[in-house]
């Protein structure tokens, strides 16, 4: 195996072990455990618990914003839908990438040390990218002219909590889909 190959296949197995036992209880022999190779061979990989929780809040911070929000900036849908559709694509994301999502409801909780601080980062990044898609809706028309797009951005986030609580608590997806559009609507849309 390549190192490259190697090192993802380490990432992989540190996102499912932090996903099931927390972003600081998960450590490198847990990572070797789920990957099948020494604990040494994660340790040349990520050679500090930092390195370790660094990558793993990097990924998740790149699955977030590039494949759920960036990903809805050129498609042909008016800003309101392309909100809809983002909230909803991260639901889903709870069946299809469960991990990320555990550990990213951690990251938001965890308001120590720097962890908080990459999470502030994560947190600036995913509002400027809610915030395009925002402006294309204001532009468009389909998004209240009047909305201060600051405070709407931060409302958008905070949705995600709300969408990851329903889903965990079992919630269905057409239950999720219904609030999620009841209060676009009512909150966004022109």
């Amino acid at each position: 195996m390549s190192a490259e190959a190697r090192k993802s296949q380490l990432l992989r197995s540190a996102i499912l072990a932090f996903s099931e036992r927390g972003i600081g209880n998960a450590n490198h022999a847990d990572v070797a455990g789920l990957a099948g190779v020494s604990v040494p061979t994660t340790f040349h990989y990520f050679p500090t618990s930092e390195h370790l929780i660094e990558d793993v809040l990097k990924e998740v911070h790149r699955f977030l914003i590039e494949e759920i929000v960036a990903s809805h900036f050129d498609k042909d849908i008016s800003g309101v839908e392309a909100i809809e559709s983002t909230l909803m694509q991260f639901c889903d994301a709870i069946d299809t990438h469960p991990a990320y999502i555990k550990i990213w409801l951690e990251w938001s909780v965890s308001i120590r040390g720097n962890i908080w601080e990459q999470y502030l980062t994560f947190y600036e990044h995913a509002q400027k990218a809610v915030k395009t898609i925002l402006k294309r809706g204001v532009k468009d028309g389909s998004v209240k002219q009047d909305l201060d797009i600051d405070v709407s951005v931060r409302v958008v986030i905070s949705l995600a909590h709300m969408i990851a609580q329903m889903k965990f608590a079992h919630t269905s997806r057409k239950a999720i889909g219904k609030t999620v559009h009841s209060l676009v609507d009512g909150y966004l849309a022109n």
